[in-house]
């Protein structure tokens, strides 16, 4: 009988044991449910295409699994990115977080559709929260009225792209620091070559049966850049004009006129046809100047250097940067979490694309740790051109402005063949009015 109960007695606690196990298990998994709950999914919308999103996934990947605060979901759909994404701003929806252009920012941030980020930024610790450390140009666009509603995640500044292998071949020496508007364009038309290896000027030359050009543009690089390397303007510092008719700015205006119309250049039709960068990639083109972030160099069969863009014609260094930024929706329903999100994520794309708008990150030996796939020299110039590269001036009503500068004056400039001279008379009163409008307010 003693025996009976004794073994009555261990099966019971064997039992009790059993089940002490499966409620202890039991309760790590609720609590690891649980844990899963609480974290908050935070929708996030780019631009990026395909490739680029992948890229972008792998990184939300990582920032996902170390998180206990957020699961961000990439929503990315670059077809008409900017007008979905201020409609769904209006109505008072859209994403959590999503990228944004620094033209848009401004507009968006008087909107009252961006999220002020000012108190979050001084109180996280992020390396990317370290406002002082972004460079000032790359960061402005980002503010309004003295708070800041979005950060750059990186700036592309123009650089030139040249196929050397053609250089080698028309025995002309790689650019240098004194390259300016006239070097550029001289050593464009020698690059220059017709079916019968007549350059312009020959007697002989067919510009109608050319098959390599020296350069390209449609557009871009924009003309902006040109005006400021000659010490002229399209807005001015306080916002009240356009000064398109000065010297300076209309000297800029001829000379992109005259790359346009210049046989070394493909017809803007031909471009179209045959693709902007794709002409350069398959060697129809001899020179580019697309962002450091396209790495060119990288994608091309032939021997593919970096270099400086050119100086205006008194030797002033001065590049276009654009920018890419993020920004939180000022209606999410989890700002806190959102903002954890969003300068995790910020600080990781830094590291992703060149170049980071960050001045502790902009020399070549941080840059060659994050892009060791680049030459030392590619790097190097990339550099250089970051220390004098210039934003556009933006403001809240900044598209009405450049709608009327591109439809009004550059398109007729780059499509039509029409003189700058004739057009800057007709457009500079309408670009002031738009200013004199945003400045009465």
């Amino acid at each position: 009988m003693r025996k009976r109960i004794s073994i009555l007695i261990s099966v019971l606690m064997i039992l009790s044991i059993l089940v002490s196990g499966c409620s202890s298990s039991s309760k790590k998994q609720n609590t690891a449910s649980n844990n899963t709950t609480k974290k908050v999914t935070i929708k996030l919308a780019t631009w990026a295409g395909a490739d680029e999103a992948k890229q972008l996934q792998s990184i939300i990947d990582k920032l996902n699994a170390s998180s206990k605060d957020y699961v961000i979901v990439q929503n990315s759909n670059p077809a008409d990115y900017d007008t979905r994404l201020t409609t769904q701003l209006s109505a008072g929806s859209g994403p959590d977080l999503f990228w944004v252009s620094a033209q848009r920012a401004t507009q968006l941030a008087a909107q009252g559709a961006l999220l002020d980020l000012t108190d979050y930024l001084s109180k996280s610790s992020n390396k990317a929260a370290n406002v002082s450390d972004y460079y000032e140009n790359s960061l402005t666009p980002f503010k309004y009225q003295n708070k800041i509603y979005g950060l750059p995640w990186a700036e592309n500044p123009v650089v030139l792209y040249i196929n050397k292998d053609l250089f080698d071949k028309a025995k002309i020496p790689y650019p240098d620091g004194t390259w300016n508007w006239d070097k550029f364009l001289s050593v464009a038309q020698q690059l220059t070559v017709d079916a019968n290896g007549k350059h312009p000027g020959e007697a002989g030359f067919d510009k109608n049966n050319i098959k390599q050009w020296g350069f390209t543009l449609n557009g871009w690089p924009p003309v902006q850049m040109f005006v400021w390397q000659n010490n002229g303007e399209v807005i001015t510092p306080d916002f009240k004009s356009s000064p398109i008719d000065t010297p300076e700015a209309k000297k800029a205006f001829e000379f992109y006129s005259e790359l346009i119309n210049s046989p070394a250049v493909p017809s803007q039709q031909t471009i179209k046809d045959q693709g902007f960068d794709t002409m350069f990639k398959n060697q129809q083109v001899a020179m580019f100047m697309g962002g450091a972030a396209d790495s060119l160099e990288t994608q091309v069969n032939f021997n593919c250097g970096v270099y400086e863009v050119p100086s205006g014609p008194t030797g002033k260094k001065v590049t276009f940067g654009d920018l890419y930024g993020m920004a939180i929706n000022a209606k999410t329903h989890n700002p806190e979490a959102a903002f954890k999100a969003f300068i995790d994520l910020t600080n990781a794309i830094q590291e992703w694309k060149v170049v980071p708008p960050l001045k502790s990150e902009v020399n070549v030996d941080a840059l060659k740790k994050l892009h060791p796939d680049r030459s030392t020299e590619t790097l190097d110039n990339i550099v250089k051109s970051m220390s004098y590269a210039e934003g556009f001036r933006y403001f809240a009503n900044y598209p009405d402005w450049d709608n009327i500068f591109w439809n009004q004056l550059m398109d007729p400039i780059i499509n039509n063949k029409a003189n700058p001279d004739s057009l800057i008379p007709k457009v500079k009163p309408q670009l002031d009015n738009v200013l004199k409008q945003y400045s009465s307010k």
